[in-house]
């Protein structure tokens, strides 16, 4: 009897081995498609028609950092460097992301919200924005990515020159409207490729 017990044991443990209650497969850490976590420093290579460039991102806790460390993304097009930040994250088995500009989206102001005069800032002719969509692989251990996106010139936009006076009544408020050229820059497909750094946000330690 006791013989027969202990090998009933023995199957069940095999078989609740098999199906993932010792580190078996998904649902993984903090709900993450990889094994050890989402944290980690991810950087990728672009290529497409006159077009190289790389771009990363970084996770924290299950979240992107804030700040452009890490955060960024820098193309060489055309004899031209165009750069700016980047908001990605991985979802499931997806990696998806926007490239911002990286330009603002208003006129330099003072603390207070005020401008001072005469204003004197420069719009980047050849300023650029995109995305990028693309596929993880789970089973790497240093979490391969690749995929597709696209690259083009900002639109024209008209920005607010915003003066706060000071006067006897609490002064008045001057809104002057400042046009911001749609940029030369066209649209550009391109291709990348990437993984996983390191499963920390240190630049000192890649694991």
């Amino acid at each position: 009897m006791k013989r027969s017990t202990a090998i009933l044991l023995l199957s069940f443990l095999a078989a609740s081995a098999q199906a993932g209650s010792f580190g078996g497969p998904p649902p993984f850490k903090n709900g993450s498609p990889l094994e050890s976590g989402t944290d980690g420093i991810y950087q990728a290579v672009a290529s497409g028609t006159n077009l190289t460039g790389i771009f990363s991102w970084a996770i924290s806790n299950g979240i992107q950092t804030s700040g452009a460390t890490n955060n960024n993304w820098i193309f060489f097009l055309d004899g031209q460097v165009l750069s700016g930040t980047v908001s990605a994250n991985v979802s499931q088995d997806k990696v998806a992301g926007v490239l911002d500009s990286g330009f603002g989206t208003g006129v330099p102001t003072n603390a207070d919200g005020s401008v001072t005069l005469p204003l004197v800032f420069v719009v980047p002719g050849n300023a650029g924005a995109g995305q990028f969509n693309g596929k993880i692989n789970l089973k790497s251990p240093i979490a391969y990515f690749s995929g597709n996106g696209t690259l083009s010139g900002t639109p024209s936009r008209t920005d607010q020159i915003v003066f706060i006076s000071e006067g006897p009544l609490g002064g008045g408020v001057t809104l002057t409207p400042v046009v911001i050229p749609a940029s030369a820059l066209g649209k550009v497909d391109f291709k990348f490729r990437g993984s996983r750094l390191s499963t920390t946000t240190s630049t000192t330690t890649t694991q």
